[in-house]
Parts: structure tokens; sequence; C-alpha cells
């Protein structure tokens, strides 16, 4: 355990805490976008504050370094500690290390003084409150005069989605100002803080709730029998769960499959079935349909297709740019995706020509963001038929 302390000049003003994205497919970081808002708020606080060492994040550990020390030290000297909510944070041990750990040091400073709690959350994802630790509901999450796509979307949604640009800008800069508020009315010193390993998570005896939505994804793919003799057999399986669009020798994993891993790593519940299949015509969920181009030349398959596009749905049409035979009928196969699905590609967040696995990843979470907001606004309410005992808990701040 490291034993420094920083100057008031090199101290970092906040320590991001967040979840690291479990699933790695390929050489893309999948942590870009966390990185992308880290450096996007580093930039506001340095403005608001004119301190040379505006946060810490533990990317900036060099390789080859001590990684517990680096960690326990930038603990031990930032002033507030910047928590990134999501479902994969609160299962996170080591996030509920770290929390644990700075509220130690917190406790230490702050006995019998009044001050507010060093700890600022950032909505990485949307949640409710039954997704939030029991323990942390008096936090004040959604502070007031924050845009309202960061409370409907969260930082990611914002971020991915084009229209909410301006309004994720906003939501950054006031989170710096309150970075620098806060840092300013705790006043907290640099202190030593317990190993991390001797330390338990204070979300396991609270687990906050599993998400109350699923999304349902949909495939729309041949299977090995059911493909034009033309077409070649690479990317197809015995069933229409096993289509890899994007298969290669560094990624073979199906591309239902894959989408079911991206979502869980955002926090997201998910069932995949196919068209056809009994569940695929259910409408309790919000819904995105993955569907690959060859399928809508199918006269039974592209029936199907159009069928579904009578009651609109968000679709992602991977077109491998590396399956030659796709990119050479690519005009021929757009034609056919937008004669049998055109209201449902016309939806925003619906996206047709992925060429590559990296798009996928990025286009996925836009679309469910999109299904799940018109689900929303567009789906039957079933009041329960017994009142409710209890208040309904909201995002709100503590009462004065």
């Amino acid at each position: 355990m490291l034993d420094r302390f920083h100057s008031d000049d090199w101290r970092p003003h906040f320590f991001l805490s967040y979840a690291r994205s479990r699933y790695r497919p390929d050489a893309t970081d999948p942590d870009r976008w966390v990185v992308k808002f880290f450096n996007d708020l580093c930039q506001d606080v340095s403005h608001a504050t004119g301190m040379p060492n505006p946060g810490f994040m533990d990317r900036q550990i060099p390789a080859g370094s001590k990684w517990p020390d680096q960690l326990a030290d930038a603990l031990s000297n930032c002033r507030v500690l910047v928590a990134l909510f999501s479902p994969a944070y609160f299962s996170s041990e080591y996030c509920g290390k770290e929390w644990a750990a700075f509220l130690e040091r917190i406790s230490r400073q702050s006995a019998g003084l009044k001050r507010p709690v060093a700890i600022i959350p950032a909505m990485w994802v949307a949640m409710d409150m039954s997704e939030i630790p029991p323990t942390l509901h008096s936090m004040q999450n959604i502070p007031p005069g924050f845009p309202p796509a960061y409370a409907a979307e969260g930082l990611y949604g914002i971020m991915k989605l084009g229209r909410f640009r301006e309004q994720y800008k906003e939501t950054v800069l006031r989170l710096a100002n309150i970075i620098k508020d806060r840092a300013a009315e705790c006043d907290l010193a640099p202190g030593q803080i317990s190993d991390l390993d001797t330390l338990d998570s204070p979300f396991a005896a609270s687990p906050p709730t599993v998400r109350g939505h699923v999304v349902r994804l949909t495939l729309a793919a041949q299977d090995l029998n059911g493909l034009p003799a033309e077409r070649d057999t690479y990317y197809y399986g015995r069933t229409s769960r096993e289509w890899t669009p994007f298969r290669s020798e560094e990624h073979t994993t199906p591309i239902g499959a894959y989408a079911e891993q991206v979502l869980e790593d955002l926090g997201y519940q998910s069932v995949v079935d196919s068209i056809g299949e009994p569940a695929a015509d259910a409408e309790e969920s919000p819904r995105v349909l993955v569907v690959d181009p060859w399928a809508a030349k199918d006269e039974d398959m592209g029936g199907r297709l159009r069928r579904l596009d009578a009651k609109p749905v968000n679709v992602v049409a991977p077109f491998n740019a590396e399956d030659q035979q796709t990119t050479d009928a690519s005009a021929e196969l757009d034609d056919a995706l937008k004669k049998a699905l055109g209201q449902c590609l016309a939806l925003a967040g619906s996206a047709r020509r992925i060429t590559t696995v990296s798009a996928f990843r990025d286009a996925l979470p836009k679309a469910v963001n999109e299904a799940i907001s018109r689900y929303f606004k567009t789906t039957r309410t079933h009041p329960p038929q017994i009142p409710p005992t209890i208040p309904r808990p909201s995002l709100k701040g503590p009462q004065p």
C-alpha cells in the first residue's frame, strides 16, 4: 500500500468508478465510450477548476505498474468519486470495493460534521429505482435542471443517438460543475484507504432487482436447408440461430448469441427467437429484428417480413463487407429489403448495410433504445387491481 499524498494542484478532482465491459470480441476497445465520456468530463472539469489533473480513470495506469497500488493512490487523493451507475456496476465486486474504500475515507474525516457525501452518481444507462440498491435510494441520482434525455436514455444512450448530441454536451458540463462544487463543499483531505482486497462490496447485501422488461431479438435468416442453391453456406447453420453473418477465423459467434452478450453488457435481459416461431409474434416486450438481406429475397420469408412491416419494429441488417457474394449482390439485396421492410427501415434507430461486427455492436444499442422508447409510448398499461400500499419511489434527491 502506498503512503504518499499529492499536492493540491496534482490531486485528481474526481475518480471515475465504472464496470469494465465483460465482453471483448475483437481488437476494438469495448470501453471506448466510457473513455470518451471520461475525456470529455476531464476537459470540462479542467476548464471549470483550472487544475492540471481533473480526473483519474484506471486506463491511465501505465503498463508494468503495480495496478492495486496506483488505484489505491488515486482513491486516497481524489476529491470526489464519480460512480457510473449501470446494472453491471452493482454486480461488480471491484466497483463495490472502490465505493467501500472511498466511503470509509469519507467517514474518517466527516465524523460529527454536516457535509454532503463526496460521491456523485452518473447514470450510464437509464435505470428504475428497483435496479438501484435500496441503500442508495436517497441519493440525488438525477439532479434538477439536467436534460430530459439524460434521465430517459442515460449517458450511453445520448452519446450513441446523434439527435441528443447537444444534450450530451450539456449533461457533461453540468456534471463537471457539480464535481467542482461538491469538491469545494466537502473539502476532503487526502487520506489513506484500506487494502481493497480486505473490503466487501456494500451492494452484495442488498442487490437490486433485474430489469423488468426483456428485449426480444428476432432473427430473420434461413438455415442450410432453406438457402437458395447459389448462396454460400459458410455463414449459415442447421437452424437460423446458428446464422453467423460476420463469421471469420476471429469471430465465430452466431449473431443472436453475440447480440445477447452485447445487451447483457449494457444491463439488458434479452431472449432470441426466429421468424416463424410462435414466440416471435408476441408483443409483450420491446423487439429488434436482425435480418439477413438474403432472407428478404425468399418468397416465404419475404412474405413474413412484409407482415411484420405492418407493425414496424426496429431492424438491423448485416451486410458483411468480407462476404464477396453479398457485396456483389448488394444493390439487389438492398432493394429486396426495402420492399419487404420499408416502414421498419425508416424508423429512427434502424440500420441497414452494417458491414462489420464492430459496426453491428454500435448499431444494436441504438435500435434497442429506440425500440424500448417506442414500446413505452405505445404499449397498453394495465393498472393493478389492488391499490398499492406504499408510495412508488422516484429518482429524486434527499429532502433538505
